[in-house]
């Protein structure tokens, strides 16, 4: 999908930023069909840093971030494109990621144990 526009908080953020490497901001990105898309795109020793921060092994599961090297203009810009592709499945993934109702899971789940069901009862017959 088109990429209409790229925003932050601020215009300028990007110019504010003490450590392209180390720093992570909501990006927001307008679609050509209107709708604009919030995600976090963070850099890798962003997350070292957040995980240190809080004390954990791991980055936590509700931090739905989109990781980079650095936070530049055309590494955002790269990236947004990249994730708006194939109708912005991967841009509507981390934008909706904590709205889904897990009886969507569920429901793939049982699609997917009914699939290999079927599967296996190809092979045994």
């Amino acid at each position: 999908m088109l990429v209409k526009k790229i925003s932050f908080v601020r215009p300028n953020l990007l110019e504010e930023i003490p450590d392209i490497e180390d720093y992570n901001l909501d990006v927001f990105v307008e679609l050509e069909d209107g709708y604009t898309y919030t995600v976090v795109i963070a850099t890798a020793k962003n997350i070292v840093s957040l995980m240190d921060k809080e004390k954990t092994n791991f980055s936590e599961p509700a931090d739905p971030f989109i990781i980079v090297r650095k936070l530049t203009k055309e590494i955002i810009e790269e990236t947004v494109k990249a994730y708006a592709e194939n109708d912005a499945y991967w841009l509507k993934f981390y934008h909706f990621a904590g709205e889904v109702d897990t009886a969507v899971f569920n429901r793939l789940q049982a699609e997917h144990t009914e699939y290999l069901k079927e599967l296996d009862e190809l092979d045994n017959s």
